[in-house]
């Protein structure tokens, strides 16, 4: 069956210019990836709703670790944990759509450790199984290394494209992302390198003198701009009856509201492309309630129908290195997030300890009470109330 894939990226050519049904291949027998890894870095950081999207994601799927009674031996396994690990991974997941896990064994094949591979290095190896690693070092040199497919681990998302890579599930919004870089280094180059004079004065008949040339200087300079300056008058005292003087307007009056809505059609782009709740990312549409019990619906939303999915997907993909550590994938799975609203939680600790289920010192500490720190008289006066009602 004929596969397309994306063509790499040229510097100058856009986003999904160009379809191909070759596969790029180069030094080292590697696979080059349909879209340059470094465009997605540089997408990365075009968008502050982007950017932060992609992290609410990685955070929300994997920032509370695993759970289950195999947690202590993942967690000895890595660095500084699975959450920290995992997180790590899942930000690439969501920048590139490829994330990389690096599965350390010893000489009996013993799994030993688990590490993150940062996707902008990893290729795949042409032989299909295996993977390379390419660094590029301070002093302009590459580090090149090669990985066996029992020591690398390749994540990645669902994707109609197919191939050796998958594409990043906001990839729809990539051009929107494009136009917006465009347009924000466009009005910064207006300012650094192509600002003009916003106006010239053509005389005829006599040329200014130095006096009037200082007069007409500063006039534009201190007493054009500003509203306090608005309908000021220049007056320029010129002998020749037959002179006249013409002010040309050099440049087109800049239109800051064309630019603002682009931002915004963006921003609604984004957070549909990326699946996050626009109250997450500090956006409020005209007409919405803004009140608590919008965003949590928007957060069921979030962990139900998108976070959740995500994390069995990489839980099912990490089956193999379950399988060498002897840990059933139905004993271990990813924390997901606590949905319960608080005054609930409240309640609930209040009829555990009425039914003598938990003391009264396990119910502080379920309500996070520590009494080194102490609490506010606020917190403490609600805290009072909450046991003399146990």
């Amino acid at each position: 069956m004929d596969s397309y894939l994306l063509k790499s990226l040229l510097p100058d050519s856009q986003l999904l210019a160009h379809l191909t049904q070759t596969v790029s291949t180069g030094i080292d027998h590697i696979i080059y990836w349909p879209i340059v890894q470094s465009v997605f870095l540089t997408l990365y950081c075009v968008s502050a709703e982007h950017s932060r999207s992609i992290h609410l994601k990685s955070e929300g799927c994997f920032g509370e670790g695993f759970g289950g009674k195999h947690t202590e031996t993942l967690d000895a396994l890595c660095d500084a944990g699975s959450a920290d690990l995992f997180t790590q991974l899942g930000v690439d997941l969501e920048t590139y759509g490829n994330a990389f896990l690096q599965v350390v064994r010893d000489g009996r094949n013993q799994i030993l450790g688990l590490s993150y591979l940062p996707a902008i290095t990893m290729f795949r190896h042409v032989n299909l199984t295996d993977f390379v690693q390419i660094v590029y070092l301070p002093d302009g040199q590459e580090k090149i290394t090669h990985f066996s497919k029992d020591e690398v681990l390749h994540l990645r998302y669902p994707c109609p494209a197919g191939g050796f890579y998958a594409l990043p599930s906001w990839i729809a919004v990539g051009s929107m992302l494009e136009l917006v870089q465009a347009a924000v280094t466009w009005n910064e180059k207006f300012f650094t390198n192509h600002s003009l004079p916003e106006y010239a004065i053509v005389t005829k008949g006599a040329p200014l003198n130095d006096d009037q040339k200082q007069v007409a200087k500063d006039f534009f300079q201190r007493e054009y701009k500003g509203s306090d300056n608005s309908h000021r008058t220049l007056v320029l005292h010129i002998s020749d009856p037959d002179a006249s003087i013409e002010f040309k307007e050099l440049t087109q009056k800049p239109k800051d509201g064309d630019f603002l809505k682009l931002l915004d059609a963006a921003k609604e782009r984004i957070h549909i492309a990326h699946g996050v709740p626009p109250r997450m990312l500090g956006i409020i549409s005209a007409g919405s309630l803004a009140g608590g019990g919008e965003l949590t619906a928007q957060l069921f939303s979030f962990e139900k129908l998108l976070l959740s999915p995500k994390r069995r997907r990489i839980r099912d993909q990490l089956r193999p290195v379950f399988r060498d550590l002897g840990i059933a994938p139905r004993d271990i799975w990813f924390k997901g997030i606590d949905l319960t609203p608080p005054d609930v939680d409240n309640q609930n600790i209040s009829e555990w300890v009425s039914q003598g289920i938990i003391s009264s010192d396990e119910a502080r500490t379920l309500l996070q009470v520590d009494e080194r720190e102490g609490l506010s008289k606020q917190d403490t006066d609600a805290l009072y109330r909450l046991l003399k009602r146990l």
